[in-house]
């Protein structure tokens, strides 16, 4: 009895490895082949140039009072929507409105005086020197009256046109001296990126304006976002110092995101010297493409299973190492680059590095 069960826990035992065995083997045979991978439209950025900007308001103002003097109401915070026209800050007027009642009433004086003169002198009473002499006080005391209506009027704060509050430099009680920078209004034209380029780079630049040109900024607060940009202008006058010009490039702020003047980014564009009528063309490296009698085919990776699949492209006449996908392809695309004859549809695949 006891040798029956030894061959019957022999036979379990052996039939064990058998199936172990069988395992090892179809896992050898579904090995993940290490292959170069490419991603499509990927290296373009190879073919832009990048250069530190700051952000400025496209229409922005530096507001400062022409007098000085105590300020008695601030009437608006930051990032305050304000309107053209709208009185933002005001100083204490009973000075200026005192020297403006006082410039009233000589003027007043003045002009009875002169009105006084024409008549006496109409009837040969007094000598035409008198009568110029009191035009000559009417006219001082003319000036001195819009002198002092200036300085009443210019102890408001108005904004020049509707936008935003960009910031506030003054508080309230506090004495405010002429000229000092008291708020900045920015405007609701946009926003620019100014930057300094070298000469090399203008003197490759296109004279073509029709051209798709791929252009962005990235904050340095918001670093994952491209924010589509277009070429202003250029100056013509070369920074003595550092021998570059000066870039503006335009650009709307995203809804979702507070884009200031004075913050840090990133102006991103082709490189003049290799941008092309097609800056959205697909090329692909000879070695990537599987020729089966007239058609042309690739391996496409799924991204999220790198499962292969044969791909059918169009692909442009002509030779060299890289050749344009009129069809079948897309930016974004993975694509086996190299080795593949020794790929078959459904493997599943990784990238090959250097250390393999």
């Amino acid at each position: 009895m006891q040798t029956k069960y030894f061959y019957i826990l022999m036979f379990f035992l052996l039939s064990a490895c058998e199936v172990d065995n069988s395992t090892i083997v179809d896992v050898a045979n579904k090995k993940v082949r290490p292959v170069k991978l490419i991603t499509i439209g990927a290296d373009k950025s190879e073919n832009l140039l990048n250069y530190p900007a700051v952000i400025e308001a496209a229409e922005s103002s530096s507001l400062a009072f022409e007098v000085s003097g105590e300020l008695k109401e601030l009437f608006v915070n930051e990032l305050q929507l304000v309107e053209k026209g709208e009185m933002l800050a005001r100083l204490d007027q009973r000075d200026y409105q005192a020297k403006l009642d006082a410039a009233l009433s000589q003027y007043k004086n003045a002009n009875s005086e002169y009105q006084r003169a024409v008549n006496l002198y109409k009837e040969d009473a007094i000598s035409k020197s008198k009568l110029e002499q009191r035009k000559s006080q009417l006219d001082i005391s003319k000036t001195e009256l819009k002198s002092a209506d200036k300085a009443l009027e210019s102890t408001i704060l108005v904004s020049p046109f509707s936008g935003v509050v960009a910031a506030v430099y003054i508080k309230e009680n506090e004495l405010v001296k002429a000229g000092q920078e008291a708020i900045v209004i920015q405007g609701k034209k946009g926003l620019e990126a100014k930057i300094n380029l070298p000469a090399s780079v203008i003197a490759t630049a296109s004279k073509e304006n029709n051209r798709k040109r791929n252009e962005f900024i990235v904050l340095e607060a918001a670093p994952g976002r491209h924010i589509p940009a277009t070429f202003k202008e250029i100056s013509l006058r070369p920074d003595t110092v550092t021998q570059t010009y000066e870039a503006t490039f335009s650009f709307k702020a995203p809804e979702d995101l507070n884009i200031l003047p004075g913050m840090n980014a990133t102006v991103w564009f082709d490189d003049p010297s290799t941008i092309n009528d097609r800056t959205d063309t697909v090329r692909v490296p000879l070695t990537a493409v599987i020729a089966e009698d007239d058609q042309k085919y690739v391996w496409l990776v799924d991204s999220s299973t790198m499962i292969v699949s044969k791909k059918m492209i169009v692909i442009e006449a002509g030779v060299g190492e890289d050749l344009e996908v009129i069809s079948g392809l897309q930016n974004g695309d993975v694509i086996v680059a190299a080795g593949i004859s020794l790929i078959s549809d459904g493997m599943e695949v990784r990238p090959w590095t250097r250390q393999q």
